[in-house]
């Protein structure tokens, strides 16, 4: 094939792929399904377009590379170490019994020998990092408690893949013998750690200098080092993949880690694409049409065995059955990385060109079904084990006892600001939190805190809903805030439930659930972000306040925020009261003050300014009579020039020696 041939074939396959893809957007289809898909209609099976099989070959392996690449950039051995206690045993557990489950079902119906039991087992163990990702993202799903098991799990999985990509070419040759298995674990630590010896002396270095010359040195630098590396490795007898991957995890958290993967990542998305269409020009639609009800079985029962495999795994290592089933469904496709072994297998002659249409067929359909399974995840576990928690024992003793309270569902950053603030102003409070490993250092530093899910009614019972006089719900997962708003109302309809939430559309759900407050962080950031600004631009502080004021009023309506006095629109203010500050001063106890009614401090004939309004305790007055007198920790308004504002402060404080006056 000329290189104007295999030009000509990549655009026309390539408009495919996007006209396919934009398809699929439309239908949320995965964009792994949509190439795959192309592929198909671009195939052999298909329309013809690409006739240079082995030219989409060498490319496509070439995107496999800088994918692996990127996945090491991304992996996390700071956040591995983290968590492992708590996802290494649960993840290990879900591929090791997929894998013999697999093996065990298929030796049982098809026989086949012991390489196939267990490549098709690994096949079928892998999730689709990609796709789950992205549709945790799209959900807001990614910080909630099987978010995070999720996001664990398929960490330990791109590292399990290194290690099988690694071995499979030995192991293929050889079968699955202790010897064989040996050499290959033995080939892999010495190849990783000469890669990873080589990779750590040369790559910063070679970044370092590119990056001082030129920005164009820097992208070929990082295109060299990660192509580099894989074919280091495949010279060493590692895999082209195994090889990237070791070369984005020795860059991983460096100082260069981000602005390579922004490099890298245009030329891995538009190659490894490929990959996926090559994968589906393997697929015979004509050879799979009669097979096709096998492979919905076949899809629907890796779906099944997957859930439930990941289900007890978790249970029984990690989570709640609630968090469990919800980050099951999450794992219950059939991952992108699993092409790359079957491929593997496909050459090595381990499975017949039958299975792989059958396997392929049915990963296809598993990752199809992933958005609706992970969009319906929460609901999902709540229907079927979310109403099955129990009320912490920790709570029996204080059932009883406690009384005008705060409840503080979730224990991230948010909820130890409020405990801690709580615990400083001596107001009881008491604290619900999923995350055993949190509870267990808060209890360690004498936190009110119990292992309980925040958004089942027991717990919420327990921790005396009905008689609090507050809730404060600060969970990452929005869909476990709505219940737990729900369950807040079932037993106390009066009771002040301030929720927060990431996004302005998931406040006014929260409010339609019940909330009295639901705080959208994208809304109040954004608000204090305006407020900085006009801040440093010297607007005056009272109408910074109005502006964000009624700015939050027409956005945040529906949250539920409490209503205030209609203020006079910024345009409308006389430039006179725009130009005037307005400040407070707290009388502290000492102050000359304290004591003193209005009318006998006199402030505006004093001082020149005018007190406004005092706020003690929870209640503002304002416009305050003669005979209001002021208390130590009023909170006075002051409203006037500067000049005057600063002397109205040293008069309430020092008295008449100030200014040298008498007071009448």
């Amino acid at each position: 094939m000329t290189p104007h041939g295999i030009l000509q074939e990549l655009v026309l396959v390539y408009a495919l792929a996007v006209l396919v893809l934009m398809l699929g957007a439309r239908m949320r289809v995965p964009s792994i399904v949509a190439l795959i898909v192309a592929g198909v209609i671009a195939g052999p099976a298909g329309v013809g377009l690409m006739k240079s099989q082995e030219d989409v070959d060498l490319l496509a392996e070439i995107g496999v590379a800088l994918l692996l690449f990127t996945a090491g950039l991304e992996f996390s051995l700071s956040e591995l170490r983290r968590t492992w206690r708590s996802i290494v045993p649960g993840g290990l557990a879900q591929v090791l019994l997929t894998v013999a489950v697999t093996a065990g079902f298929i030796a049982l119906i098809a026989g086949g020998s012991f390489n196939r039991l267990w490549i098709v087992g690994l096949f079928v163990a892998l999730s689709s990092t990609a796709v789950v990702l992205k549709e945790l993202a799209r959900h807001n799903h990614l910080h909630s408690p099987h978010g995070k098991i999720t996001l664990g799990v398929l960490l330990l999985q791109d590292f399990v893949v290194i290690a099988i990509l690694a071995t499979v070419p030995t192991l293929l040759g050889q079968g699955l013998s202790r010897g064989g298995a040996a050499s290959s674990l033995v080939n892999l630590l010495v190849v990783s750690g000469t890669v990873l010896l080589i990779g750590r002396v040369l790559l910063p270095r070679l970044l370092r200098t590119a990056a001082a010359l030129s920005r164009e040195a820097f992208a070929l630098s990082v295109l060299l080092a990660s192509v580099g590396t894989a074919y280091l490795a495949q010279l060493l007898g590692l895999s082209m993949a195994a090889g990237a991957f070791l070369g984005g995890l020795i860059l991983a958290e460096g100082e260069f880690s981000h602005q390579v993967h922004a490099d890298v990542r245009p030329l891995r998305d538009l190659l490894a694409s490929l990959f996926f269409v090559s994968v589906g020009m393997l697929i015979d639609v004509r050879a799979m049409a009669p097979v096709l009800p096998v492979v919905l079985i076949v899809a629907v029962g890796v779906v099944v065995l997957k859930v439930a495999v990941a289900f007890g795994a978790f249970v029984f290592t990690c989570a709640t059955p609630r968090v469990a089933l919800a980050a099951a469904l999450a794992l219950a496709q059939i991952g992108e990385f699993s092409f790359v072994l079957g491929r593997a297998a496909l050459d090595g002659g381990i499975i017949t060109p039958e299975w792989w249409q059958v396997l392929l067929g049915a990963s296809v359909v598993t990752m199809a079904v992933t958005p609706f399974l992970i969009a319906a995840a929460p609901a999902i576990a709540a229907r079927l084990v979310g109403e099955r928690s129990t009320a912490p024992s920790t709570l029996a003793a204080h059932r009883e006892t406690l009384k005008d309270h705060v409840i503080i569902l979730g224990y991230g950053i948010g909820g130890q600001l409020v405990a801690q603030s709580l615990a400083e102003l001596s107001v009881q409070h008491v604290v619900l939190e999923l995350n055993g490993a949190t509870v267990r250092n808060a209890l360690a530093r004498g936190v009110n805190i119990h292992y309980a899910d925040a958004s089942a009614p027991e717990p919420l019972e327990a921790a005396g809903v009905h008689r609090a006089a507050a809730v404060v719900a600060l969970l990452s997962d929005p869909d476990a805030s709505e219940r737990a708003i729900k369950n807040v109302r079932a037993f106390n309809a009066h009771v002040p439930v301030i929720a927060r939430t990431r996004y302005r559309l998931e406040a006014e759900r929260l409010a339609r659930a019940g909330a009295t407050l639901a705080v959208a962080e994208e809304l109040e950031a954004s608000l204090e972000l305006l407020s900085q600004l006009l801040t440093r631009l010297h607007m005056p502080g009272n109408v910074v306040e109005t502006l964000v004021d009624n700015y939050r009023r027409v956005l945040g309506a529906s949250t539920g925020r409490p209503a205030r006095a209609r203020a006079v629109p910024f345009d409308q203010m006389p430039k006179e009261i725009i130009d005037a500050p307005v400040s407070s001063f707290r009388l502290n106890a000492d102050a000359w003050a304290a004591g003193h009614s209005l009318q006998e401090l006199n402030v505006r004939a004093q001082t020149g300014a005018t007190v406004l309004a005092v706020r003690r305790g929870g209640s503002t007055t304002t416009s305050p009579d003669g005979s209001f007198r002021l208390q130590a920790n009023d909170d006075v308004f002051l409203f006037g020039d500067d000049s005057d504002v600063l002397l109205a402060r040293s008069f309430l404080n020092d008295g008449p020696r100030a200014r040298g006056v008498a007071v009448t």
